[in-house]
């Protein structure tokens, strides 16, 4: 009886453990940005919440003032979120802003041009999916934000990204290297929170 009420617990466990990374990690799992501006969403629980008031035709500007504001690396990952979630309602607008992110990078190389443009690349990856076509032709975002990386080796916040893009396809080995120096960043209370809920 006793070994059966402890592979029944255990079993919970692990069934908890899944279902909180059930999905595609860059897609099913949003943010938490405090009171930072995004695109407008929805207040509810659920990773897929769109405003519908919200004129998509503006999603590449108003996506773009967002990110060229200097927003935080926690801000531009779940902006960059919600834009993929928008654009599965119009595939042109989501065209339309991976060639500005492939252009700002291009023309203007920085760290956080690199990671908008590769975390938004390997977002689209992961939601072919819903798209029912993969708008990234098969480029791997990865390669920018080791990139952007190489230009910021010390942003805890840009390893959390690469840590959350290296599960998916699964890099065990760099995964864990960047969530070690994600989770070195003790004073960074926000980017705590976010390691919590999305590494058990």
């Amino acid at each position: 009886m006793r070994n059966t009420l402890l592979f029944a617990l255990g079993f919970a466990v692990l069934s908890t453990i899944f279902m909180a990374h059930a999905g595609p990690p860059l897609i099913c799992h949003p943010y938490n940005i405090g009171d930072a501006k995004s695109l407008p969403w929805l207040t509810g629980s659920n990773w897929n919440e769109p405003d519908p008031a919200y004129n998509i035709r503006n999603l590449v500007s108003d996506t773009l003032a967002i990110l060229d504001q200097g927003a935080p690396v926690l801000v531009r990952m779940e902006t960059l979120r919600r834009a993929v979630l928008y654009g599965v309602n119009d595939h042109a607008v989501a065209r339309a802003l991976l060639a500005q992110l492939e252009s700002r990078q291009a023309a203007k190389p920085s760290a956080n041009a690199y990671l908008d443009y590769g975390y938004f690349l390997a977002s689209l990856n992961q939601i072919h999916w819903l798209y029912k076509e993969d708008l990234s032709a098969g480029v791997g975002g990865y390669q920018f934000v080791e990139k952007a990386l190489a230009l910021a080796p010390d942003s805890p916040e840009m390893h959390f990204a690469a840590a959350i893009m290296a599960a998916s396809p699964p890099r065990p080995a760099e995964r864990d290297a960047h969530l070690a120096k994600a989770r070195a960043a003790k004073s960074d209370a926000l980017l705590a929170q976010n390691l919590a809920t999305h590494f058990q």
